[in-house]
């Protein structure tokens, strides 16, 4: 299944959200990763030595723009925040969801509902907010298979398109048919994961 439009939210915060990647990546350039002995052979490898820090005290450091910004980069960080924030609906009628735009297919309704923890801009928090949007406001969403309440939020990618060309890309999870604010004339059908 296609996407059938891009959204404009996403062409709005595309570019920010590249240059915040592309602004990470480059704090990585001219970092040299040191070929570490191998635990059971001893010999070298090419496979760098990470360690996971664990649980850090301190502010959350999370939502935050990067250091180093110049000027016209912060003023796009902060011109994108109230975007990232924003819940959306189909129409943007429905109350707290003032966002337009939602669908017709969609994987969550709002940037920071995936990327809340510890907080807007992180990662993904404890309870899986998939399971809930898949059927809110009468959506008939199946969740897959793959999406659990308490387990990570994720997003699907097919290797390949059903004609054996390659994809690769993201693809909806959930539909808008059956939202109450969807139109009575949309009948798109969810993918089926199964």
């Amino acid at each position: 299944m296609q996407t059938l439009f891009a959204s404009s939210k996403c062409a709005r915060i595309m570019p920010a959200v590249a240059l915040f990647a592309l602004t990470a990546g480059a704090r990585l350039v001219g970092q040299t990763l040191q070929p570490q002995p191998s635990p059971t052979s001893g010999t070298t490898s090419n496979h760098s030595s990470v360690t996971d820090p664990g649980v850090r005290g301190g502010a959350a450091g999370a939502g935050g723009p990067l250091t180093g910004l110049t000027a016209a980069q912060l003023a796009q960080f902060n011109s994108t925040q109230a975007t990232f924030a924003e819940v959306d609906s189909v129409s943007g009628t429905i109350p707290g969801e003032g966002g337009a735009g939602l669908g017709p297919g969609f994987n969550m309704n709002s940037c920071s509902g995936c990327h809340a923890f510890p907080a807007s801009g992180g990662a993904s928090p404890a309870v899986n907010p998939q399971v809930a949007v898949a059927t809110l406001h009468g959506a008939r969403n199946t969740v897959p298979s793959f999406i659990t309440l308490n387990g990570p939020i994720r997003e699907a990618r097919f290797k390949q398109n059903a004609d054996g060309s390659a994809d690769g890309g993201v693809h909806d999870l959930f539909v808008i048919t059956g939202r109450s604010d969807a139109p009575t004339t949309c009948q798109v059908q969810q993918t089926d994961f199964a």
